[in-house]
């Protein structure tokens, strides 16, 4: 692709830029911009569209190397802005038309190796327009020297080799999965692995069958697979959550003596999920819980943090791979410099690079560029850290975060949420600092976990997290407490690597405030990303299926990024309905797993084009089961039904009833009205622990004979409930998140 660049004039000064999903033509086009003597300009696919156009009029980009989905609409922006000259589609490299991959790549000289071009140290390479955690977008011009520099120091300190294979999940287009995966990469010969798509059962396996030793991740990544961990246990019977503590316990006591062996020995079946070959964890791009870096390295795990900006192009500390230190993001890089600027009592100030790994200016603004270089050549980051007396930085927050109280005291707001994320009934937090009365004062957007929104109210899931908000305050000073916070429903708005959006936060919060009474979403733009997706025929039947279905007439458009359970309302019940009519629409067969995998309608999509790509592949032919099908091909010679025993199926409802009518008056109408002449699934909402048996009660005797309950198969082995439920009704059901397992059970009595 460089030669075939060259041969149409593409030079200095001309400008590439490269959209859409991780894949090797991306990663491609990429090298090639610059290593024809142009500049790359790796962009987001889900910016919106008018930043996009703003980036390609302010850079003037000639060369777009887009995704298949994003074509029609570059084509539209290539007929108003003159700059652009041509499009390459990505991901069609077999295409027969001018636009395909291929077709452009063939019109170089294959015997020309693009990597024997010398360039200066000076060079420019690419522009990263920054994720924009203010709002404001910068062009952030990277030189060869800075491309190199983080690879070159920080790989040894991790001590990565060429027999290293790294699993790249990140997204490429942000500094750090490209200083990760790409730079790293290409500067010391590792196997680079990716996948197809973010969900974990598809990362799982690929680091199992590629035996991925390196995963770079952001936090909240990790925090992922430390939650599906925790739950797992939680799964299991109290044996194993005994076991897993005790295991805990022996790592936490006598790792530090026998060391890192031992405690993969200890947690060999947790390593084996990973593919039993994955040594080194790298979080970046925001703040680790300090709970998820103690798990890890407590199963064996090593675990770094690292910090970089844009600017410096990724990794300027980093912690060394056999010496991390809690909440540390490590020593400078060499070739690098490092100065706190002001620092007060405890030594916290401005932490300021000088070095290699520092970018050379803005784009085209002078102004800003002369803002953060100062004449000496200081970076100020606006990032306030210390450092101890081995040089390695601790981070407490950016400048303009931190929070001045009118007593003069100082609050981070990093440091809180770290703190409040230690509560099992909060999902997400964001702190931050807005005037009330002209006084400053602490207020936080509080996403609850979802044990506390799937059975209240934002009414009452605010009373819940305020009395869990003043019992973790109790052990803070008075001056570090939250003032006010607001509930949220919805994710926190974040940038493309999860950092929050302080200044987004404070209009939700402002919002709020303005009505107190009525919790909103937060507001969404269409990125580019969901236009191309919005003008698809598939999404048109995707969308057109769930407004078949459900009651949605709340949003005039269903946008890829809501949310299947939040913001569309599925339970599992019509999550599966869904599944089962998207099967015979588009003739496909999800694969169980992915079932309650799938998050977004634009998750939903992706699988649905996936899995009709594959069945086109496989001449059409549907080689397993529907949805459908597997849910009513249970016969009841599948099903362990009980010996009832009539006298406790009966008498423990009875009982039940007799006391609830004595203490609440309960009574039961409309039982012969409400029953049809065919068997029926009760599906009960747990309003009440005893609506099941209250049910039991209330049916007739001879629908009652014939009436079973499923439940979990804890129920049955628990040894104060067992003696009460054995030769009852009851059917115990392994769970385990199956939820067509149970289904399939049910359907079959």
């Amino acid at each position: 692709m460089t030669s075939a660049l060259k041969k149409k004039g593409f030079s200095k000064g001309d400008k590439g830029l490269v959209i859409g999903e991780n894949g090797p033509e991306w990663i491609i086009a990429y090298h090639s911009f610059f290593l024809a003597g142009g500049c790359t300009i790796p962009v987001d696919p889900h910016l919106p569209p008018a930043e996009i156009q703003e980036i390609i009029r302010l850079t003037k980009a000639s060369y777009i190397a887009c995704s298949k989905t994003l074509f029609n609409l570059f084509e539209q922006i290539k007929s108003e802005m003159p700059s652009v000259k041509k499009i390459i589609v990505l991901d069609e490299p077999n295409g027969k038309n001018d636009y395909s991959f291929n077709a452009f790549c063939s019109t170089g000289n294959t015997g020309i190796d693009a990597l024997e071009t010398h360039f200066s140290p000076e060079d420019p390479a690419m522009i990263i327009f920054t994720s924009g955690t203010t709002g404001r977008s910068k062009g952030v011009v990277l030189n060869q020297r800075n491309f190199v520099t983080g690879p070159i120091y920080g790989a040894p300190r991790m001590k990565i080799n060429s027999n290293d294979t790294m699993l790249a999940v990140l997204p490429l287009n942000h500094v750090f999965g490209a200083a990760a995966c790409i730079a790293t990469g290409l500067c010391t010969g590792i196997d680079l692995v990716f996948v197809a798509s973010i969900k974990a059962s598809v990362i799982l396996e690929a680091m199992c069958e590629k035996h991925v030793t390196i995963l770079p991740a952001v936090p909240k990544m990790i925090g992922l697979f430390y939650n599906s961990i925790e739950r797992t246990i939680q799964s299991k019977g109290f044996a194993v959550k005994f076991i897993f503590f005790l295991l805990k316990f022996l790592s936490a006591t006598l790792g530090p003596v026998l060391g890192n062996s031992f405690r993969k020995k200890l947690f060999s079946s947790v390593h084996a999920t990973f593919g039993g070959k994955l040594n080194l964890m790298i979080s970046g791009g925001a703040s680790l819980q300090k709970k998820h870096f103690n798990a890890f390295l407590n199963m064996g795990f090593s675990i770094v943090e690292g910090y970089g900006l844009t600017e410096t192009f990724g990794p300027i500390t980093l912690c060394p791979g056999d010496n991390p230190k809690l909440g540390s993001v490590g020593p400078v890089l060499s070739g690098n410099e490092i100065k706190i600027l002001n620092p007060d009592s405890s030594g916290t100030g401005e932490v300021l690079f000088r070095g290699a790994g520092v970018f050379p200016c803005y784009y085209d603004n002078k102004e800003q560029t002369d803002q953060v270089l100062d004449s000496e050549g200081w970076f100020h980051t606006g990032d306030l850290g210390r450092l101890d007396k081995d040089g390695f930085l601790f981070l407490s927050g950016r400048i303009k975060d931190l929070i001045v109280l009118e007593s003069g005291k100082n609050a981070y707001p990093d440091e809180l949420e770290d703190y409040y994320l230690k509560s099992e009934l909060i999902e997400e937090i964001g702190v931050f600092g807005v005037k009330i009365k002209d006084k400053e004062i602490i207020a936080a957007l509080i996403v609850p976990a979802d044990s506390v929104k799937k059975s209240n109210s934002p009414e009452k899931a605010g009373e819940i997290i305020y009395n869990e908000i003043v019992r973790m305050g109790r052990n803070l000073p008075s001056y570090k407490k939250l003032t006010d916070f607001r509930v949220v429903y919805e994710p926190l708005p974040r940038t493309t690597t999860l950092k929050l959006k302080k200044h987004e936060l404070k209009q939700i919060y402002n919002s709020h405030r303005r009505e107190p009474d009525k919790i909103s979403p937060v507001s969404r733009h269409a990125s580019l990303r969901d236009n191309a997706l919005l003008s698809t025929r598939e999404y048109a039947i995707l969308t057109g299926q769930i407004f078949a279905l459900f009651d949605y007439g709340k949003h005039k458009r269903i946008l890829p990024s809501h949310n299947l359970e939040l913001d569309i309302g599925l339970d599992s019940l019509k999550r599966v309905e869904l599944f089962c009519r998207l099967e015979e629409t588009f003739s496909i067969v999800f694969p169980e797993e992915t079932l309650f995998e799938v998050q977004t309608v634009g998750d939903l999509y992706t699988l649905i084009m996936e899995l009709k790509s594959a069945a086109n592949d496989a001449s059409g032919s549907l080689s397993r089961q529907t949805l459908r099908q597997r849910l009513t091909s249970a016969t009841i010679s599948d099903v362990p039904l009980p010996a009832r025993s009539g006298l406790l199926s009966n008498a423990i409802p009875k009982l039940t009833f007799t006391l609830s009518k004595a203490l609440w008056n309960v009574t039961v109408e409309g039982v012969v009205d409400f029953l049809p002449g065919e068997p029926v699934i009760f599906c009960s909402n747990h309003q009440s622990y005893l609506d099941i048996l209250w049910l039991m009660y209330a049916l007739p005797e001879s629908i009652r004979d014939n009436t079973f309950i499923t439940g979990k198969s804890e129920i049955a082995d628990s040894r104060i409930l067992s003696p009460f439920i054995k030769n009852t009704a009851f059917i115990p059901i392994e769970r385990n998140g199956d939820f067509v397992k149970a289904l399939r059970l049910s359907i079959a009595v």
